[in-house]
This record gives structure tokens, sequence and C-alpha cells, in this order.
């Protein structure tokens, strides 16, 4: 028997047979063309195909997941639609001749890549879309029919280097008990859709897939943990385990609708961060009490100009009417030169997570930063929003931020457009300089929400995603608490709420500390949720957490 680790992307058990998956793109030819007007004919023909084909894959999508999962492929159009996309592709036919698969595939490399290199987990995530965009397209090009999917009859663990969203979303449910790769994250869309269809699914699993063809394996998505070929002992615990697994998804589920409340009766709401539009049904459907951190980066990254003012306005209108009857918290965006934003002036940096970004980057560009508000308070009449800034490390910046919004509204009144006069602002406390202050931060604004993974790095110095640091890096530090502790006190002794939106806010463990400091709101992925509430509702806050004692 041999044991494999890795790391778990969705939760589960599956034993069943190992079907290696190649994929079909993964060796496109560069050539010489004679005509590359016929050859960019040739593309456009293809991309035309590929949008068809995207849709059509949209639509089934739509069927066996959800909306939400499934505007992926549309996305994959805008991919493919893409200004800046097309312009790369046709210069390398028009004018280095060279044959359309190729030109398609290194664009979507090129591309990819500047995902890849950012600092932040999720947004990394999107730089397989890009290239699933672009295989869709190649396989179009060269004719490629579409693989056979596994035997109904005889369902299969899929093994595979890397699996792109289209490729996970071609296999029937009922065909495949789940997959492992080579690569992939967490928040990949690949990742999200196993989750959605509740196959268990391992990925950096280091060895060579292939090789395991055929045989017996059991996976773990919990622990990260794949058997090959494992004895009858191994066998006979993971069925037992699988039995478990699945009686606790059921309980899980028998959270939804019951209230966010301890067994002595103290409240607490329990909200979603979400990073895109399409993140909204998982939102829903795992009954989110809010939405407590909305990032907007997304609309300003892959693109070659900034969002106008009416295209942010569409977003922030759209996830606010998601929820009409609780509070959706947007933060400002977060950029920095670790994003790859060419229409902003943002100097190349040895360390961006620790220099021009965020706060710092909007106060530097008045009016980019104007467009912004504006959207977000012309947006506002739609719901209950919050504004969140990012980045702040003293009360002169909250300072120019206040007076900014005094110069929207002005604009707007004086413009005609609406506006609500009752928007909250707030500040991320992410810093130990945010955080040592925080009594003078909270008598500035309306709440405070700890972002406690951007802390708990700067307070220990240590990157977290430093893989040699990784048994260093300490979230339970009494360092950390201290400081959690200590802005919980001060945001309460002045009267405003206090949240949490870090991965801490997931951690059952915590969970008991967290309600023994009062903290009015956890903000998590959603599919946390229901874990926390369930912790929540079994939590008896008249018996004082081990956590609090030490501190």
């Amino acid at each position: 028997m041999l044991e494999l680790y890795g790391r778990g992307v969705s939760n589960g058990i599956a034993i069943g047979t190992v079907e290696y998956y190649t994929n079909a793109s993964d060796n496109v030819l560069k050539y010489k063309v004679d005509d590359p007007k016929a050859e960019l004919e040739r593309y456009r023909n293809g991309l035309q195909l590929a949008k068809i084909h995207l849709q059509k894959l949209y639509d089934e999508a739509c069927n066996r997941v959800s909306k939400s999962e499934s505007v992926i492929f549309q996305t994959h159009i805008m991919i493919l639609e893409d200004s800046k996309f097309v312009e790369t592709v046709e210069e390398i036919i028009g004018v280095n001749k060279l044959n359309a698969e190729y030109a398609v595939t290194y664009t979507a490399k090129k591309l990819a890549e500047v995902f890849r290199e950012l600092d932040d987990d999720y947004l990394q995530s999107r730089y397989s879309d890009i290239l699933d965009a672009g295989n869709t397209l190649v396989k179009i090009l060269q004719n490629k029919k579409t693989r056979k999917t596994p035997d109904e009859d005889n369902p299969v663990i899929i093994a595979a280097r890397e699996l792109m969203p289209s490729e996970t979303m071609s296999f029937k449910k009922n065909t495949v008990l789940g997959f492992i790769t080579n690569i992939g994250s967490q928040n990949s869309h690949t990742s999200i859709l196993a989750r959605t269809m509740g196959l268990p699914s391992v990925t950096r699993i280091e060895a060579a897939l292939a090789d395991f063809d055929g045989k017996t394996a059991i996976i773990d998505g919990q622990l990260g943990k794949i058997f090959i070929d494992p004895d009858q002992t191994t066998i006979a615990l993971y069925h037992a385990k699988k039995e478990r697994y699945n009686k606790l998804r059921a309980t899980l589920k028998r959270q939804i609708g019951l209230p966010s409340v301890t067994k002595n009766g103290q409240k607490i709401i329990l909200s979603a961060n979400i990073g895109m539009l399409d993140d909204i049904e998982s939102a829903v459907s795992n009954d989110a009490d809010a939405v407590g951190l909305f990032r907007s980066e997304y609309l300003f990254l892959h693109r070659s100009y900034c969002p106008n003012e009416s295209e942010q306005l569409e977003a922030y209108k759209t996830v606010i009417k998601a929820f009409p009857k609780s509070s959706v918290t947007i933060r400002t965006v977060d950029l920095g030169a670790d994003k790859g934003i060419d229409y902003l002036d943002i100097p190349v940096e040895k360390n961006p997570a620790m220099g021009f970004r965020g706060i710092r980057i909007c106060l530097a560009n008045h009016q980019f930063f104007k467009t912004q508000l504006r959207a977000l308070y012309r947006a506002s009449v739609f719901g209950r929003l919050k504004i969140l800034l990012t980045m702040i490390n003293n009360v002169e910046e909250i300072e120019y931020v206040k007076r900014t919004i005094k110069e929207v509204k002005r604009e707007l009144r004086a413009e005609g457009l609406q506006y609500n006069d009752n928007v909250k602002l707030g500040v991320m406390i992410e810093t130990p300089a945010a955080a040592i202050i925080s009594d003078d931060i909270c008598k500035m604004v309306d709440f405070v929400s700890i972002g406690t993974n951007d802390l708990t790095q700067f307070t220990l110095a240590i990157d977290r995603g430093n893989n040699k640091l990784e048994y260093s890096y300490e979230p339970y530090h009494k360092a950390i608490l201290r400081l959690i502790k200590t802005v919980s006190e001060n945001a309460h002794k002045c009267g405003i709420p206090v949240s949490i939106c870090g991965e801490l806010a997931a951690d059952v463990k915590l969970t008991p500390f967290f309600l023994a400091l009062k903290i009015d709101e956890l903000s998590m992925i959603p599919s946390k949720i229901l874990k926390v509430r369930a912790r929540v509702r079994e939590t008896d806050t008249n018996i004082i957490p081990e956590q609090l004692k030490k501190l």
C-alpha cells in the first residue's frame, strides 16, 4: 500500500479504480503559415465556434450545478473576446506568420502567468480559467473530438496532471467518484465545481499519477491523503469513515434556516466572503446571514483599462440586490504591484504585500478612487451597503477618505443622482499598527473588521506563502489573540460592531473564543458557514474558553 499526501480541496471519501486523464491540447505544434490572412480567418471562425461551445457548457452546467458556478463558462467567452487577448493572437498570426493554435496557446499562457505570480491565493487560481478558455479554442482549431467519458456503470476516480473547469464539467456525476491532480488550488473553479458536485478532490500530489491507472485507490478529501492499492483493513476503515462523513453532511444541512445563536441566547452574524459575482449563489445556498466581505478586485484585473463607473455600479448593484434583507460589505479595491495592473502607476516592488497597495494606491489616485466611491454610493439605494477600507494604518487616512466621500456626495447631488446617506463606513484592521491604535480608529468609523490573514503574517513577520516557514506560521499565537481581544474591546467601548473576516473566522476551535469576546460577526467562505453555525449553537458562553484564560 502506498500513501500519498497533497492538499484536500473538496471533502469526502472515495474508494474505486483510478483512470488517468490526459489533456488533448497539452502538445501544440508551432509552425509558419504561408497565408496569414487565411490563418486569421480560420482563427476567427474557430473563435465563433468556441463561443457557441462555451455557451452550451454554461447551459448544461446551469442544469447540473448552479447558475453561480456556471458563470465561469461565460467568463471564458469574455476572456476569448478580450481586446488585448485578440490583438496579441492576431499579431502573432498576421505579423509573425505563425499558426493559430500556437498563437492562442502562447497568449493564454503569458496572460495566465501574470495571475499565477500574484500574491493572492484566490487570484492565483484564476490562471487556470485563462488556460481553459485557450484550450477550448485550441481544441476546436485542431478539430479534435470530445474525449469519451467514463462508463456510467463503472464510476472511477479521475487522476490527471491538471483538470480545467470545462474538463471537470465534461464528466457526469454518476461516472466519477472523485479527483486526484498534481496541479490545482483550493480556490480554482475546478475545485469549486468538485465541491458543488459533492465529489472529493485532492491536488498537489507529487507523483506520476499515470503510473496508477487501473489501480484501486482511496481519496480522503479532508486530510488530503491518497492510498494506492490499500489493504483490506484500510478499505474497511474508510468505508466506516465514509458513512460517518455522510451522516455529518446530513446534520449540517439541517442547520439551514436555524438562527446563529448559542445555547444561552447570544447571537452572532455568520456572513460570507465572496470574490466574484458567481460566488453569490454559494453564499445563498449555504444560508449566509449577510455578505461580510465582497472583494472588488476582480473588476479591475485582466484588462487594459480601468472599469468605468457604470460597469462598477452594475456589479455592486447585483450583489446588493441578491441580499435584500441583509447587509453587504464591499471592500474598496485592494490592488498592488503583485496584481499586474498596467493602467495604474504601480512600481515593481520586492515585497508588494508591505508596499504600495490598498488604500495607499486609492489615495494616490484620487479620480480612480472617486469613481469607485461614486459607483458604491449610487448602488447603495438598492439595499444595505457597508463600505470597508483596506490597509488603513492611521486616522489621517480615514480623514482623507471622509473628505473624498463628502466630495462625491456633493457631485452626485449636483447631478441629480440618488444615493443612501446612511452608508456605514468601516476599516480593516490588518496591521499591528492599526490594532494598537484601534481605540482612535474606532472613534472615526461605524464598524471594524479584523483581517486575520494579514494581521498574522505582519505580526509574526512570516510570509504565509513561504513554504519553509509553514510550520512557524502560528495563527493561534498569543500575540494574535491579544490583538484581536484589544480591537474587540476598543470597538465595543466606542459602541460599534466588530467582525472577523480572515481564515480564523471559519476555525471552529476559535468559535467559543470569538463568542466570549462578543465578536458581532464572523465572515468566511460560504462552504464553512453551516459548520460554524453548528459550533455556535452547541456553545455555552458562560463557559470561559481556554484561549481566553491563557491571555
